[in-house]
């Protein structure tokens, strides 16, 4: 699906033959559609070597369209992250020099946005961010599907909770970090995995409101993965 998918986990190339497609990508006027503004929003030529550096992204990612990290697409491929098969944006100045260009979106048609400064992925506002860089954005979603599509695993549904789906409300990230090794490759500062043969978590920054609150949500697999979630935050239905 990349034409170089070798820093890809094993987990989430098979997660894009599954779940993933690809439009051709055009770069042959990548100049048309190309154009910068400051902070101001005044026309500015940009950073040095900006368009390069967007020819490239398109080159390795455009045209890709993968499922999200949730919920499972059960064959649906409806929840989708896309980045765009041509270039149709330039860079836009946030701060300094920070730069933000846009790049693709995803279902539901809010932006999803490339840091000049560390390569990182926002979604709906300029820095709102979701992943260290496009790649981890796959791993988190490679992992996200893997869970959903094993029916070994059972979510972890609190009694007296709202039921599957809610995940576990008032319970924070840092119940699971001594509990369950982090997935480092599918985890970011605002979208962290743990996981294990016996205990899955995932933690993630909403992205709507400036808040940003965490969302805690579990899975579990046999007798010993449901002691050891309930040992850490109470008793499951």
């Amino acid at each position: 699906m990349l034409d170089d998918d070798a820093v890809l986990s094993v987990r989430a190339r098979a997660f894009l033959d599954e779940h993933a497609e690809r439009t051709p990508v055009d770069l042959e006027h990548p100049r048309r559609w190309y154009g910068c503004t400051d902070v101001h929003n005044d026309v500015v030529p940009g950073p040095e070597g900006g368009l390069e550096r967007l020819e490239s992204f398109v080159a390795r990612y455009g045209g890709l369209s993968f499922c999200g990290e949730r919920p499972g697409c059960l064959g649906e491929h409806e929840h989708q992250y896309r980045f765009d098969h041509i270039l149709t944006f330039g860079w836009d100045q946030i701060e300094g020099d920070e730069w933000i260009a846009t790049v693709g979106d995803v279902a539901g048609g809010y932006p999803l946005g490339l840091s000049w400064s560390t390569g990182r992925i926002s979604v709906v506002g300029p820095q709102t961010w979701i992943a260290n860089d496009a790649d981890n954005l796959i791993e988190s979603s490679a992992l996200g599907q893997a869970i959903y599509a094993d029916r070994t695993w059972s979510e972890a549904v609190p009694v007296g909770g709202r039921g599957p789906g809610w995940g576990l409300e008032g319970v924070t990230s840092d119940r699971f970090r001594d509990l369950v090794p982090e997935a480092v490759e599918a985890s970011s500062p605002w979208n962290r995995w743990y996981l294990d043969e016996q205990v899955a978590v995932h933690t993630w920054q909403v992205t709507y409101g400036p808040a940003r609150p965490e969302v805690v949500m579990a899975w579990y697999r046999g007798a010993e993965g449901r002691r050891r979630i309930e040992a850490a935050v109470g008793p499951l239905q």
